[in-house]
């Protein structure tokens, strides 16, 4: 944090009908501005990844950052008895609500005229990397994108929660994540991003994960990779996958990655 001083702008608003809670923090510019759209991760909020923010308005993006459905200032009263009870419906759900929810903020964006809407990227780690992933499927204004510690297989996503014995995961009902009912097999068939490569291009795609990671492994990251090789055949440059050797973390290494990526995309 030592890198981090002088004047930055916070604003804050509520988005569309929904009400979307939009956080964006940026050093004022003359010139519109890159715009990084970040999503944090499962039980978290969009004022938690603050020092990050604080990162890319010195490197002259502007960060705009909402929260997950059920999250943060959306959150559910009902939320442990909801994920609970079907971990799988609930959390397919939230992150493709979320997904959906990308095209109404960058159409708002739009009427800032500090941002630059031909610059659009979009982050998000564990969760909010699963989100990130759906989202580009859905909304071709993201130029650049990247996945942190989350991308895309839900099916061996939940089977391998039903098998870890950490909390909270060890506490919610076993036979919706051993058998996911028809609805919520249709929700990982219709949205998986596996099952939508064809939509990734043209936008620039990292995806980082880590080779000791117990809640989200390679097998939920590394076979997008590979799946998506053919459909960037012709920029190669624009698609990218490392993997660190830890475990469930958002590494200061990742960071320095994610950054840098950004500036050469962006």
């Amino acid at each position: 944090m030592s890198g981090i001083r002088g004047k930055y702008v916070i604003e804050k608003y509520f988005v569309g009908e929904g009400k979307i809670p939009l956080l964006i923090l940026y050093r004022e510019r003359e010139e519109p501005m890159p715009t990084i759209l970040c999503l944090h991760g499962f039980t978290g909020s969009k004022e938690g990844l603050l020092t990050l923010y604080l990162k890319f308005a010195d490197a002259g993006f502007c960060s705009a950052a909402i929260d997950a459905r059920m999250h943060g200032e959306r959150f559910d009263p009902d939320f442990w008895v909801k994920f609970t009870e079907n971990f799988p419906k609930t959390f397919l759900t939230a992150v493709v609500e979320t997904a959906k929810d990308i095209r109404e903020v960058i159409d708002f964006l739009g009427s800032k005229s500090f941002v630059d809407l031909r610059r659009i990227g979009l982050m998000g780690i564990s969760m909010g990397g699963f989100i990130t992933s759906v989202a580009v499927t859905m909304e071709k204004r993201i130029r650049a994108a990247a996945s942190i510690i989350g991308a895309a297989n839900f099916p061996h996503l939940i089977r391998n929660l039903a098998s870890i014995d950490i909390l909270p995961f060890k506490c919610f009902r076993r036979e919706p994540m051993l058998n996911p009912d028809e609805e919520t097999r249709r929700f990982f068939e219709r949205y998986d991003p596996l099952n939508n490569l064809e939509s990734f291009p043209p936008t620039s795609l990292l995806l980082l994960g880590g080779t000791l990671d117990n809640l989200v492994p390679k097998e939920c990251i590394v076979p997008l990779y590979e799946a998506l090789k053919p459909y960037y055949r012709n920029a190669p440059g624009d698609l990218k996958l490392v993997m660190y050797n830890v475990g469930h973390a958002y590494t200061p290494e990742m960071e320095s990655e994610v950054i840098s990526w950004f500036k050469e995309k962006l």
